[in-house]
């Protein structure tokens, strides 16, 4: 449904800019998209604003656009026939001709939002992020008027700054859909479990964490590749590739170019376990530890990462039933010994978090705690080997731990390859769940039978993928080395 929109231009002469005020940190661009300069930011001057024909011709709407200081886009949409509610998302800017962005207009839902800084490899900041959305919000109320609701919408990092909206900011959005959401520090914990196994059995010489530039990130990852390909050719290292996959709880299937393998098909799960693995060695250490290691503009690395004290034992006791099983198997039909690669993993030196970077990921915004305070759905799909889909339960032990309202909260699974591989119609029945909660009180039917009903509903023409999921107990939901969840 991506098309290129029909721009036309009218006058607005009683669209106030005020915003600005509220917002010190937009770019000259925005106050350009406002009209005059910053002096006169107080005033309501007449202004350009963009009349827009777009998705292949069914859906007209105005738009605003500009940018943050530090570089951040930003974009808004009212459409023609406005049903007073707004999707706000992280990622908005870069999806905003997509099919998911064209099919909420054409229902009449505004949306808004941000895309990634140009550079956030290196100033990662989730509360940064966060801030800016809510400056968004703000300018879309001043441009176009205070919406009946607004839902905060994300993948992945957005997921995650959706999450701190539910707990932080329940006066500015009233529910929110938090899409294969990574936590910093538990996430960068589960990926160091597997790839220590790997490191330590494998290629010792090859690095996992501490990535002091970029270019070290790809040379590393070729590196990894090699070792990996070379270990899958051997009894030894199809062992211990499963064992890293064990113990990390990765996810067996990630690769959208294969069926998913039979769980009692040891072949098929190996091989399966295998691409997964060498899937992640595009980011030796997990999918954007750089990021993580130099988040807050930090030149040196700052380490979030640890496992002393962790028991790899233990960790394989806990396996998914499936991998625990290939582990033993792969191990004992091959004459292999597992007591004496797990006592090398015992001895092996391990990895501490630095207190600066406990600090600063503990610090608000930058980690969750389980506490929302507004209707929350999280979805995530099974085969997602960037952010393991399991990840989930981190989140459920700070509820348990915190206190959290268990009754806001509700989780649904997509049976799909890939991170963040939703259809709309999977991302229209999570939008359309939440407003009825908000709208209620209560939740509709969240099973996979009523999940996939509500898509096929809202998109007929679609095959959603909700399937039942029992994510298995995370090993790693801490926030800090001292245990605090």
């Amino acid at each position: 449904m991506k098309s290129e929109p029909n721009r036309q231009v009218r006058a607005i002469g009683s669209i106030s800019c005020q915003s600005r005020r509220l917002v010190g940190v937009i770019a000259a661009a925005v106050l350009t998209a406002c009209g005059g300069s910053d002096k006169d930011a107080d005033g309501p001057p007449t202004q350009q604003e963009v009349v827009v024909t777009g998705c292949n011709g069914t859906v007209t709407y105005v738009e605003a656009e500009g940018a943050f200081a530090n570089g951040s886009p930003w974009s808004m949409r009212r459409p023609t026939g406005w049903n007073g509610l707004l999707i706000n998302d992280l990622d908005y800017v870069p999806a905003k001709d997509g099919a998911r962005s064209c099919y909420w207009l054409q229902r009449g839902y505004a949306l808004s939002g941000t895309g990634r800084n140009p550079q956030r490899n290196f100033n990662y900041d989730p509360d940064r992020e966060q801030q800016e959305l809510i400056s968004v919000i703000d300018m879309f109320n001043a441009r176009y008027g205070k919406p009946t609701k607004v839902i905060q919408y994300g993948h992945s990092g957005g997921g995650f700054v959706a999450l701190n909206f539910a707990e932080r900011y329940p006066e500015k959005v009233d529910g929110v859909v938090v899409g294969c959401a990574h936590e910093p520090v538990p996430l960068m914990n589960m990926m160091l479990d597997g790839w220590f196994v790997l490191k330590t059995l494998i290629a010792s010489e090859l690095q996992v964490v501490g990535f002091s530039d970029l270019a070290s990130v790809a040379d590393q990852s070729a590196k990894w590749r090699a070792a990996l390909t070379l270990a899958q050719q051997s009894q030894e290292g199809r062992a211990r590739i499963a064992l890293a996959a064990a113990v990390g709880q990765w996810p067996v299937w990630s690769n959208a170019t294969r069926a998913q393998p039979d769980p009692f098909d040891l072949g098929a799960l190996q091989s399966a376990v295998f691409d997964t693995v060498l899937l992640n060695a595009a980011q030796p250490g997990g999918q954007s530890r750089f990021m993580f290691e130099h988040a807050g503009t930090s030149p040196a690395v700052r380490q979030l990462s640890w496992n002393a004290g962790i028991d790899y034992s233990q960790l394989l006791a806990r396996a998914e039933p499936a991998v625990g099983r290939l582990v033993l198997s792969l191990y004992s039909t091959n004459g292999l010994n597992l007591q004496a690669d797990l006592a090398t993993l015992r001895d092996a030196t391990r990895v501490q978090a630095e207190p600066a970077a406990s600090a600063f990921w503990n610090g608000p915004g930058r980690t969750v705690h389980g506490t929302p305070k507004i209707p929350s759905l999280r979805m995530h799909t099974t085969g997602d080997n960037v952010v393991p889909p399991n990840i989930i339960d981190s989140y459920v032990q700070k509820m348990q731990a915190n206190g959290g309202d268990v009754s806001l909260y509700r989780t649904t699974i997509v049976d799909r390859a890939g991170h963040c591989t939703f259809e709309p119609s999977e991302s229209a029945a999570a939008i359309e769940t939440v407003l009825t909660r908000i709208n209620t009180g209560v939740w509709p039917d969240v099973s996979p039978a009523g999940m996939n009903a509500r898509a096929k509903a809202l998109i007929p023409a679609s095959v959603p993928a909700f399937v039942p999921y029992e994510p298995a107990r995370a090993n790693r939901p801490q926030n800090n080395p001292a245990g605090g969840l």
